[in-house]
């Protein structure tokens, strides 16, 4: 007769008169002529009718910054805290898990898409969602796993935490093992081969550092954990770090200048360039904000600034005129711009927020006196680079890369730069005169281009987000309604682009016409060719009346139009047309298709953040009016993700590679 029995965990159990068994978990055991033993994590096997151990030291470590008040940014670093109990999260890098603002919800069904949610509503799903994108010990949940990126030979230097949750520490030892990617040390400890290891001695907490050095490229994401052994304990992992691919990913940025035509434009362009020079802002980037991410910078007219006194400027700015500008609505004179300001109180000090910690800031008339601005409103820094692409051509010369754009004129918004997260391949960083020396505006904005939202959660990103879900599922409003007694088509429809694919699959036609449309430059030409040689085949092989060949005469005319637009079109981007086109209907499917691959990378971006903070409660680069000093780990596989998009782009407009 077979029977079935659990034990609680830390007992002694003689079984069969043959083993003894201790466990930290429940032990459970089935007996049917043979017995077969299965248990939880921390199994150990005594030998034959051997007493346990009589004091077992439980432990775990915790890896952390070494000096958190003076980590600078020099490598990425991620963690979070978690109550050992509850296994609930308590902070995230250091952040209070009670600033979580929103969170994303994962889809119930796999066919729609997830939401957005308050935190509030579910604490429980906000907790669990954390959990999802942060590693922990396979043992004991409550041990986070930190993710660490270093870049190749870089070598830094980590604080051990070890933890004695019961027992006594005798002759208890820890130890980690590196590779050929990583070599660990524990200070004071010793070193066997590519074995670390340090005895340990009693106590609740010990401190140890940890030297870790990358010594070559990481081809993939790695677990490294420290083992816990004794004389009479096995070995156990207590902890350790996540250490993060790394292989170094170039960015190159041509930096440019916007100034005003008159009063000496090559002067003023100088003036923004030592700027630049001289707060070290490509050696800001690789060293304490875009390194985290493993990416580094280069300055592709760097030769320029090392001789910026003696250097031939003029390939490296675009000088305005100030009236034509004015017309095309770039530029207003005597602009009364409001400012961002702290709020004083009677007694002389600033008012806080609820928090205690944070300033108030408010929008003020501070300077009252009107300022020359360059409007942001209509894509001035699309349509800068588009001038300054012409002025090359006037010299013989081109340049297609990544533009840094500065100007010596501020923004009548309350911006020190702006760059964006759409389209998901857009390099352009537009910097005004109040924010050439602010440095982590260039990692914020940097940040935006490589496809991250802001780390807080308002209306402008609540919107976005709805309205690329209602691009792909619809928005429920009704397709036609009822006005003056008559049945119109609801101006508010949005079918949704599953439910436009579904419509053209099944549609009883051979192509399509569309005028105003997303697509990249490679692939709208592949389609307006495929329709032209197509159709011009048919008209040699097939009788069509008169009427029917004049039509396709016509469109076939209106594709090669487009073509030769699209000749002139330098930004190889996926981005909006207003283009006469026809598109066969395999082709039309599939730039329907595309475009909701397009709309799903934008929703991911928000997605595989996760987390979004009350704004201006953390030290995360994508927040707003606080000392920016680190992205977290998902952060990072979104930015070194993007870097598809970066090569896709400039490399001959191929078409951008889809995300995974």
């Amino acid at each position: 007769m077979s029977r079935t029995r659990t034990i609680g965990g830390k007992l002694f159990e003689k079984i069969g008169g043959d083993y003894n068994i201790y466990s930290e978990g429940d032990i459970t055991y089935n007996s049917n002529k043979s017995i077969n033993f299965t248990a939880e994590n921390g199994v150990t096997f005594g030998k034959p009718k051997a007493a346990p151990p009589a004091n077992l030291a439980t432990i775990y470590v915790k890896v952390r910054l070494k000096d958190p008040a003076n980590y600078k940014g020099e490598f990425g670093f991620d963690w979070v805290d978690a109550d050992l109990e509850t296994k609930d999260i308590q902070k995230i890098q250091g952040v209070d898990f009670a600033n979580v603002d929103y969170f994303y919800k994962e889809p119930s069904n796999p066919a729609e898409l997830g939401n957005i949610v308050e935190k509030s509503t579910n604490e429980s799903s906000a907790n669990t969602a954390i959990k999802a994108k942060y590693e922990f010990n396979s043992r004991g949940k409550h041990i986070d796993l930190p993710y660490v990126l270093i870049k190749p030979l870089q070598e830094i230097t980590l604080s051990i935490e070890v933890n004695r949750i019961s027992g006594t520490i005798t002759d208890d030892e820890i130890a980690i093992t590196g590779d050929e990617f990583y070599e660990f040390e524990i200070v004071g400890g010793e070193k066997n081969g590519k074995i670390a290891k340090k005895k340990l001695t009693d106590g609740e907490k010990e401190i140890l550092d940890l030297k870790i050095k990358c010594l070559a490229e990481a081809p993939k994401q790695n677990r490294y954990e420290f083992s816990h052994s004794s004389s009479t304990t096995p070995n156990l992992q207590v902890g350790g770090v996540v250490v993060m691919e790394n292989k170094v990913l170039k960015l190159k940025f041509r930096v440019i200048a916007l100034v005003s035509a008159d009063a000496s434009p090559s002067d003023k362009a100088k003036a923004l360039f030592k700027k630049f020079k001289d707060n070290d802002i490509k050696k800001y980037l690789n060293e304490n904000s875009l390194n985290q991410a493993g990416y580094e910078v280069e300055i592709e007219n760097q030769a320029m600034f090392d001789a910026i006194d003696t250097a031939d400027l003029d390939d490296y700015f675009y000088a305005f005129d100030k009236a034509d500008w004015k017309t095309k609505n770039l530029f207003k004179e005597q602009y009364n711009k409001k400012y961002w300001g702290k709020v004083l109180k009677p007694d002389g000090t600033y008012e806080l927020e609820p928090d205690g910690k944070h300033y108030k800031m408010v929008l003020t008339d501070n300077p009252p006196k009107p300022q020359d601005v360059i409007t942001e409103d209509e894509d001035v820094d699309t349509k800068t680079f588009d001038f300054y692409k012409e002025k090359l051509k006037s010299k013989s010369k081109s340049y297609e890369g990544g533009i840094i754009l500065l100007t010596d004129y501020e923004s009548p918004k309350q911006t020190s730069a702006f760059s964006r997260t759409s389209p998901l391949n857009h390099y352009g960083l537009f910097v005004y005169q109040n924010g050439v020396e602010k440095k982590d505006i260039y990692a914020h904005e940097i940040g935006h281009m490589l496809g991250l939202p802001h780390f807080f959660y308002t209306d402008k990103e609540k919107e976005a987000y709805k309205d690329a879900k209602e691009n792909i599922l619809g928005n429920n409003e009704p397709e036609f309604v009822l006005e003056n007694g008559k049945r119109i088509r609801n101006k508010n429809y949005m079918p949704g682009i599953n439910k436009e694919i579904l419509i053209a699959e099944n549609k009883d036609t051979k192509y399509e016409m569309t005028n105003a449309f997303y697509s990249d430059k490679k692939a709208l030409t592949t389609y307006l060719n495929n329709f032209i040689a197509h159709y011009q085949g048919k008209l040699k092989t097939t009788n069509y009346d008169d009427a029917s060949k004049a039509n396709i005469n016509t469109e076939i005319s209106k594709n090669q139009k487009a073509i030769r637009e699209l000749t002139t079109v330098t930004d190889c981007s996926y981005k909006k047309y207003n283009l006469d086109c026809y598109l066969l209907k395999n082709d039309y499917i599939k730039h329907l298709k595309r475009k909701k691959q397009y709309l799903k990378d934008i929703l991911e971006q928000v997605e595989l953040n996760v987390l979004f903070f009350k704004q201006n409660t953390t030290g995360n680069f994508m927040d707003y009016y606080n000392s920016r000093l680190r992205f977290n780990c998902n952060q990072i596989k979104i930015m070194r993700d993007d870097s598809k998009n970066f090569i896709e782009e400039f490399c001959k407009c191929k078409t951008p590679i889809k995300k995974k």
